[in-house]
């Protein structure tokens, strides 16, 4: 998973030079792992475990990926692994919390608590939640799963961005790939200020969000 990852991480944050801000201030990370609710079941503990080095591994790749100036991301992270049928994960604060029935299910979808570690790492105010989730959603699928631009879903709907997560991930990857490179950390530096507008789109790139999408939507289509 490592070296694999790694690679890919390297290569996409290539995208990222253009508007890169300064190398995060690091502190050495302290994750909190609490199985307590499935200590019965050992499949969960260690799922739980491996989950925890990965968010040891990745915290200060993620934390530099969406440095901005002035800005320190939160170096405790508590990680609970919940006994519930209902649900997937979600963060809040500095807790990430993934659901037992979706790790039984699914046990081979790590790549959920990079998207949940993000959500920890990005602390933003006043965004929409489309770019927060799209941005997260980024993380996980372009820089850590490595997937290609052909594989995130584009829907025709004019305002189809707004739909969030792999939707708008796959539009960021494309902004950085040609028309915006250094968009997602534009947003990101925005976003937690509480600055985010429509505008940062036009300024990166000379044209319009909408004018951005109906042209990704134009070419994913063809």
């Amino acid at each position: 998973m490592g070296t694999i990852h790694l690679f890919n991480s390297l290569l996409i944050a290539i995208l990222f030079c253009s508007a890169a801000p300064a190398v995060a201030q690091q502190q050495e990370v302290k994750v909190e792992l609490d199985t307590s609710q499935v200590a019965d079941n050992p499949g969960l503990v260690k799922w739980g475990e491996d989950a925890k080095a990965m968010i040891e591994e990745w915290h200060p790749r993620l934390s530099n990926l969406l440095a901005s100036k002035g800005f320190t991301p939160p170096n405790e992270v508590r990680l609970v692994i919940r006994k519930s049928d209902k649900g997937i994960a979600h963060a809040s604060g500095r807790t990430i919390t993934v659901m037992s029935n979706w790790i039984e299910k699914r046990p081979g979808d790590v790549g959920l608590v990079i998207h949940e570690l993000t959500h920890v790492i990005q602390r933003y105010r006043r965004t929409p939640m489309w770019v927060t989730e799209g941005i997260a959603d980024y993380v996980r699928w372009a820089i850590y799963e490595g997937k290609p631009q052909g594989w995130f879903r584009c829907p025709k709907s004019d305002d189809g961005y707004k739909q969030g997560y792999r939707v708008t991930a796959g539009f960021l990857l494309w902004l950085e790939a040609g028309p915006a490179p250094g968009i997602v950390n534009r947003l990101n530096r925005a976003a937690r200020k509480a600055e985010y507008d429509d505008a940062i789109f036009e300024e990166a790139s000379g044209r319009s969000l909408t004018a951005l999408w109906s042209q990704y939507v134009e070419e994913r289509h063809r």
